[in-house]
């Protein structure tokens, strides 16, 4: 009897019943209790949407600083490969676009 209780109780959670038992619940409230519940909904929206905005910022600020990395980091390994050819400096620089101070760096 207990598992078929205990299945019982898991299908009801499975399809959302969960979601409506706590609707029921909402709908008892006082005047007061439901102004309370939607402020409090209200700022955990704002909240939430402060987080996910600050996230996808971070996120794309992360990515075009990774971006700008690998971009130097390959263009001094360019560089380095150039120089070990015995290529002009001038040519480096122009190519490379990478200053004279950077190329005296890899010497």
């Amino acid at each position: 009897m207990k598992q078929v209780e205990e299945r019982y109780i898991s299908l009801l959670t499975d399809f959302g019943f969960d979601r409506l038992f706590e609707e029921a619940e909402i709908a008892k409230f006082t005047p007061q209790e439901m102004r309370e519940y939607e402020t409090s909904k209200m700022a955990y929206r704002d909240i939430k949407n402060s987080v996910d905005t600050a996230k996808r910022e971070g996120i794309a600020e992360g990515m075009e600083k990774g971006m700008k990395k690998g971009m130097n980091q390959k263009a001094l390994d360019i560089a380095r490969n150039m120089l070990a050819d015995g290529v002009d400096i001038n040519l480096i620089m122009k190519y490379s676009g990478l200053t004279q101070e950077q190329i005296e760096k890899l010497k």
